[in-house]
Order: structure tokens, then sequence, then C-alpha cells
């Protein structure tokens, strides 16, 4: 098993160290977390056609990979806030100097996974459809392709999809994963195992036989913040459940980001976290692109409505955040 990379009572320190900078945990729901992620895929050239099938999320080519990477880095950094970056290990691999760049300024690093766009070529189904002994297999090769490139091996995670079954957190901690966000509450994918309905809105600590509820581990998950009022049908993925910040899609994220934050003012969580999420194949570096437009709408509209709510948004990556939670909740 592999350990933190400082003992949990450093790790512990800096995050009351943390907390006390930004004026408490959230306790009082004041404090609105602004986690701002990107699924770094593997490039299309990269992946069989099979893969392209299942999942045709990506760049053309891993120069493409690059400037989206960084002008997301940039644009988010421009406006205040740090970013997590979730790579996949052929990510890792050819955008080395850059990730490791952004890692030295303070972006967070983690890995992301689909196992059919794995360079193996072994595996045709997302994660959540194998066992706990075919996960930890695909995990393990991840970690060691990652942790080559980048010099440490990965503490967090989310996989493809938001794929998951009631085996993998166990997994995730078993291989020494300290956090991730791997859930999006009200999701039902049958098709990419990707079912979260019912599943806790609010970063906790894991339970390893039952994904959907809190629970004793010592890896934190993070889920995706839904608007529960604004139920679809059909999302970008092809899913039902509800619109959030996927910041590619055509969604009201004004009114997304509204009725979140009406939900946190109601519910008082320790931790109300907005999460937003996009790929690598988005033009960042373009401001005119609709991704940077719908990020602006985004960030705009998180200070809007938590001006009117008397919140006060942080903006936090992911490791920071998974330190405040288990720093609460030990």
């Amino acid at each position: 098993m592999r350990g933190r990379t400082a003992a949990f009572v450093q790790a512990t320190g800096a995050a009351q160290g943390f907390s006390q900078a930004f004026g408490g945990t959230g306790r009082l729901g004041k404090t609105v977390y602004v986690l701002l992620t990107m699924d770094c895929e593997t490039a299309r050239c990269d992946v069989v056609p099979y893969g392209l099938e299942m999942s045709g999320s990506g760049p053309a080519d891993y120069e493409e990979s690059a400037r989206s990477i960084r002008g997301y880095v940039e644009f988010a950094g421009a406006r205040g806030y740090p970013v997590t970056l979730l790579a996949h290990p052929e990510v890792a691999i050819e955008n080395r100097e850059l990730l490791l760049e952004l890692k030295r300024a303070g972006t967070c690093l983690g890995l992301h996974v689909h196992p059919y766009k794995l360079r193996g070529r072994k595996y045709r189904y997302d994660l959540g459809a194998y066992p706990a002994s075919s996960q930890r297999e695909i995990l393990a090769a991840a970690i060691a392709c990652w942790g080559s490139a980048i010099g440490t091996e990965p503490q967090y995670f989310r996989g493809g999809y938001f794929s998951a079954n009631d085996s993998t957190f166990g997994v995730l901690e078993e291989l020494g994963f300290v956090g991730g966000s791997l859930s999006n509450p009200g999701r039902v994918l049958p098709d990419h195992c990707s079912v979260w309905s019912g599943a806790e809105p609010y970063p906790h600590k894991a339970h390893t036989g039952f994904r959907q509820v809190r629970g004793e581990s010592d890896f934190v998950n993070v889920p995706v913040s839904g608007a529960f009022n604004r139920p679809v049908t059909r999302g970008h993925a092809g899913e039902k459940g509800f619109e959030w910040s996927y910041i590619p899609h055509t969604y009201d994220h004004k009114e997304v980001i509204r009725d979140v934050l009406e939900r946190f003012r109601v519910d008082r969580p320790n931790f109300g976290t907005i999460v937003t999420d996009t790929h690598n194949d988005q033009d960042y570096s373009d401001p005119n692109h609709p991704s940077s437009q719908n990020l602006s709408l985004i960030l705009e509209s998180i200070t809007e409505h938590c001006n009117m709510l008397d919140l006060t948004p942080v903006g936090i990556t992911l490791d920071k955040l998974c330190d405040l939670v288990m720093a609460e909740e030990r």
C-alpha cells in the first residue's frame, strides 16, 4: 500500500492552517469552495477505434492538449482560481514538462482513467464494469505509468464518465489514493456503469462497501454539485440526471449556479463545493472560444450569486479540499 506524501498529522495541520486563513471550514455555511477541474484525455490519435466509439472526447494530438491545458490554467488563474488536472497516463507522459511546470506553480495533479484508452489496448469497458481484482490491475498499471512520468505516484483520482461500483473506493484506498472526485449525484448512465442516483451530494469520507453514502475510510470523495431542480433526460454524455457545471455544454450555467447555491444556503453544508469539469480538447487560449465564454459566465455567476446570498467563494484545489474534509471528520 502506498502511503501519503506526508504524515497525516502534518496534512491535518496544513488543512487547519488553510481553513483558518479562509475564515473557517465552512461550518456556518458561509464558504463556497470552487473546484475547477479538467479531465486530460489521451489524444485521439493515440486511441484505437473502439476506444473512440466508447468515448470521443480528447484532443486530436498532444500539442492541442498542451494548448488547452495551459490555456485553462492561465484563464482561471487570471481570475484568481487554481485548477486541478486529472490526467490520463498518456498525457502525463506526452505533456510531462508542462504538467510539472504547472504543478510547481500550485496546480493539483491527479489520475484519470478510461480503461479502453490506455495504450495497452487490453480493456473494453469502463472502470465500474470490473470487479475489484480487475480494477486493482487497471489502476496499478496506470499508476506505474503516470508515476514514472511525473516522478511521484498520483494521490487523487476520477474515472472516465464517473464510472465506479461498490468496490472502487476500497480499491482506491488500498492503492494509497487520498481522495478524488468520482461521483455525479443523480447521474444514471448504465451503459458506462455510472449510476449515482441518491448519492451523498457533499464532500465526505467514502464508504468502502456502498458508494452512495458517507463512510469512515481514509479516502475523501468530492461529488459534482448538481442543480437538483434542473433535471435532464439526456445530458452531455447521454445520461439522465441533473444539469451541472460541465463547461463545454450548453446548459444554462447561470441558472445552474443559482440553483446549487440556493441549495447550499438551505442545507448549510460544511463543504458546499461547486465542481466544474472540462476536457483538454477545448481551446481556452482563445477568450472567444465557447468554453472560455462559458467559464467566464460560470465564474461571474458564482461571484454575483454569492454576493446576493451573503456567501464567500473560495477557489481551492482537490488536494487542499481533501485535507480540509479529512481534518474535519477525523
